[in-house]
């Protein structure tokens, strides 16, 4: 049976589409530990790009928490995407974890190797963002905010929080993306050369190596006991926002 073209006839409702790149490592071509939590691959691959949306093994149905994705590479259902946001969920490190640890004695010593990880993914980064058979974006990477997000203050003062999430936080598109379903969606962040050296790989490690644990932390109160906990992975989301479109509404039988 044709299904009515009246928009009134579908049911539509706000929905964000996102997916995460988490890995212990960020190194190059890491397949040690830097395999993307889901996949079979690096986060960042010797050639510098970073995939969303493509692996089998990360969808809604097994790790709700890092995608809701029904099938790699597909739309289930159909979508309308009104803003796309790029949010880095790298660990905060205390001072005491960086400091010295490369460089002793250096001006850059006081700059976490998280910050400047970022720096080289946001600022030498460009978005490629195909929807159905067309290219809709190869935009530079800091064109596109957080949308929400950590973010910065005191750490003596304990004022870290989540970060409004502002419409100047997220990359608002001039006129929505319309994209029926099982049509085909991928997404990737390509690097340029020069900051391979900055983010390093196995052979020249950089500053997407894997983080030392975390320590500074007081069990029962006690001064003299520090708890040494495994440090938290690095985390890269793209989510598209907008609103998704089915057929069937509330209460009825497809056609």
């Amino acid at each position: 049976m044709e299904q009515p073209q009246d928009p009134k006839a579908f049911k539509g409702q706000p929905w964000i589409l996102f997916d995460s790149i988490v890995a212990k490592s960020y190194l190059l071509g890491d397949g040690v530990n830097g395999l993307a939590v889901g996949s079979q691959v690096p986060a960042i691959s010797q050639s510098g790009e970073i995939v969303f949306f493509q692996s089998s093994g990360r969808t809604k149905a097994n790790m709700p928490w890092y995608t809701n994705l029904d099938v790699a590479g597909q739309l289930a259902y159909g979508l309308e995407v009104w803003q796309i946001y790029l949010c880095f969920a790298f660990p905060t490190l205390p001072p005491q974890n960086y400091q010295g640890s490369t460089v002793a004695a250096s001006a850059n010593s006081t700059v976490p190797p998280t910050t400047r990880l970022m720096e080289a993914i946001l600022n030498f980064g460009v978005l490629e963002l195909n929807l159905g058979q067309e290219e809709q974006t190869v935009w530079p990477c800091t064109r596109f905010g957080a949308g929400g997000g950590l973010a910065g203050g005191s750490f003596i003062n304990s004022t870290m929080q989540n970060s409004i999430p502002q419409g100047a936080n997220v990359m608002k598109l001039p006129e929505p993306i319309q994209m029926g379903r099982t049509q085909n969606l991928s997404a990737k962040i390509r690097l340029a050369p020069e900051a391979f050296a900055m983010i390093g790989n196995l052979a020249l490690p950089g500053t997407g190596s894997p983080l030392a644990p975390y320590q500074d932390v007081l069990v029962q109160g006690d001064p003299s006991t520090i708890a040494t906990l495994a440090e938290l992975p690095y985390k890269l989301e793209l989510g598209l926002v907008g609103r998704r479109i089915k057929f069937t509404q509330y209460g009825q039988v497809a056609g």
